[in-house]
């Protein structure tokens, strides 16, 4: 800690030169100030009327961002809608941006696919039925003591078996949405929702690999992606509550919290992603909107805050100048909590109530550490 009264200016023969000509001041104001006798050592009244101060104060370290974002569907109600088998779109019912029900029909396909298995499944009833009779003709058998025990219960096994293949089929059928007499299906709604993506027109050729065909989400309940740079990722946390605002909307504040934050940073604009999961009852929020994030948090830990222009960077330390009077001035040397625009947060070096110079202040800087050489 470095404490020295500011009678060390009368240790300098060099004249002290407070030049502000460009902020507009007088000839007179810019001759230079020389440290006197008769200023028994002490800051010059003309000097000290150029300096600022201010108090240094105890407080929970505030934390504000604004931050840029988008709307963007809630990818936890998302429902991907995938072609059940190869074929050709025949038509397509809804457009982006439609409200469908559960079970709604949403396109119709044309698939060679579909009449293959249509005709296995005409298979497997032939071959059920053929079971039957043989099932007939083999309690007959053994009612009359031609046929064993065993060839009843393979007779009826080979039954069961083929029955149990029919219903899986039917049933496959019911999802594939395929009625019967038709070599074609149905795609249809999973859930309700909108259409927020479309990829299939009329005509459009589809393999039974296709990626998803439509994608529906409910928009009563979106995502607020912030970009958060870098600088800023160690000012946000999960939980923290956010106002957003949008252009569509700039008089309307949407309250929201964050539910997760990514963990990695992307490489093209060095930002990482932080999710408000945000109601949305009236669909007033639309994916694809701008959106401005505002935070502003309170820690409950309290710290002595200065202004960050009252900081000092020297050889990769941080110093201020405290300020008693005129005549006594002291460095102090500081450890950062942390930075929050135009105020810091320090683990030591000030007491609350200490005056801090915060402005003016390299000069006297130099030369209390000049004096201690």
């Amino acid at each position: 800690m470095l404490n020295y009264k500011i009678i060390l200016f009368a240790l300098f023969t060099c004249t002290l030169f407070i030049s502000i000509g460009a902020c507009g001041d007088s000839a007179v104001e810019q001759q230079p100030l020389a440290v006197s006798a008769e200023d028994d050592g002490c800051l010059p009244e003309a000097m000290l009327n150029r300096m600022s101060f201010e108090e240094a104060e105890e407080g929970n370290i505030r934390r504000s961002l604004s931050l840029p974002g988008n709307i963007e569907v809630n990818k936890d109600r998302v429902f991907l809608v995938l072609p059940a088998a190869g074929g050709i779109i025949t038509e397509v019912h809804v457009r982006t941006g439609d409200y469908v029900r559960r079970g709604q029909v949403l396109a119709t396909v044309q698939s060679p696919d579909i009449a293959t298995f249509k005709r296995d499944l005409r298979t497997v009833r032939s071959e059920r039925n053929i079971a039957e009779q043989k099932l007939e003709l083999a309690r007959s058998m053994f009612e009359s003591g031609v046929y064993s025990r065993r060839d009843l219960l393979e007779a009826e096994s080979e039954l069961e078996r083929l029955q149990l293949e029919i219903e899986r089929l039917k049933e496959e059928q019911k999802v594939l949405g395929i009625e019967e007499g038709e070599t074609g299906y149905t795609i249809r709604a999973p859930e309700s929702g909108f259409i927020v993506e479309r990829n299939i027109n009329p005509g459009t050729h589809l393999r039974s690999d296709e990626g998803h065909v439509f994608k529906i989400s409910d928009l009563r309940n979106v995502w607020v992606v912030a970009n958060v740079s870098e600088t800023d990722i160690g000012n946000i946390r999960v939980g923290d509550t956010v106002a957003i605002s949008t252009l569509a909307f700039p008089d309307k504040r949407f309250k929201g919290a964050i539910v997760r934050m990514s963990n990695t940073i992307d490489p093209g604009r060095r930002t990482m992603e932080a999710i408000i999961e945000l109601p949305n009852p009236d669909y007033l929020l639309k994916p694809g909107m701008f959106a401005n994030i505002r935070l502003d948090a309170m820690e409950e830990e309290r710290f002595v805050h200065i202004p960050s222009n009252a900081l000092i960077f020297d050889e990769n330390e941080y110093y201020v100048v405290i300020f008693r009077d005129r005549c006594d001035m002291e460095v102090r040397h500081v450890n950062i909590q942390r930075r929050n625009g135009d105020r810091t947060y320090l683990q030591d070096g000030v007491r609350p109530g200490e005056m801090v110079v915060s402005a003016r202040h390299i000069l006297i800087y130099n030369q209390l550490i000049e004096a201690q050489q």
